[in-house]
């Protein structure tokens, strides 16, 4: 499958680097391409801005795209006083998964989730991921809710959880079951008291994680 990333314009021979990987992504460089095809960001170092708002691998926005939404919600949050939440999402043991299934039918599985993800959240929603490359083995998942406060986070997160521990997934020759974890944070009635919403929830992941996995952690 061509992403929107592998459609980015062939570089003229002024532009094409003497590097084989990315700078940023170290994903492997096409020398006829002006951009890496799975981050995004230029191949000549005269140029620091990504062409596209798509991560590679799974194909959603990307972190660029998202944060650059987020402050968009949240100052239309603040001047309407609407609620604003965030979820951010991690593949349970995924550096084990990769190590029975190996890179590109993990990649495939990180498809898979982000699939069921997508087809779980409502049409206001936005959902975006990481890069796996520069997140040191990690993908996670990013979605932003609109109007959304924190017990309809908290439900909204839940909802996705179960529908990825039903899910089947291809693993080798058979179906495999995977979990996900998930940090939520919330602005509240005040949506300038803490801004932060990524960083909050992206903690109470973490947090979340050390109690367990296959569950839903709200920020304090």
């Amino acid at each position: 499958m061509i992403t929107a990333l592998e459609m980015a314009h062939k570089s003229s021979a002024a532009l094409k680097t003497a590097a084989d990987a990315c700078r940023y992504c170290r994903a492997p460089l096409r020398p006829d391409f002006n951009y890496c095809a799975h981050c995004g960001m230029p191949a000549d170092p005269a140029h620091d801005r990504p062409l596209f708002v798509v991560e590679g691998l799974s194909s959603l926005f990307n972190v660029v795209f998202f944060e650059s939404l987020l402050e968009q919600e949240l100052n239309r949050a603040s001047r309407y006083q609407h609620d604003l939440s965030v979820l951010v999402a991690e593949i349970d043991s995924l550096p084990e998964l990769e190590g029975a299934l190996g890179y590109e039918a993990t990649n495939d599985l990180i498809r898979g989730v982000g699939d069921i993800i997508a087809s779980g959240i409502r049409e206001p929603d936005t959902l975006a991921s990481t890069n796996r490359v520069t997140a040191l083995g990690t993908q996670r998942f990013l979605v932003l809710l609109p109007e959304t406060n924190e017990e309809g986070a908290f439900r909204a997160a839940e909802k996705v959880r179960l529908m990825v521990e039903g899910g089947a997934f291809l693993m080798g020759e058979g179906t495999g079951r995977v979990t996900v974890s998930m940090g939520v944070a919330s602005t509240g009635k005040d949506p300038t008291a803490d801004a932060n919403l990524m960083a909050r929830a992206t903690q109470a992941l973490i947090v979340g994680r050390a109690r367990g996995t296959n569950r839903v952690e709200v920020s304090a």
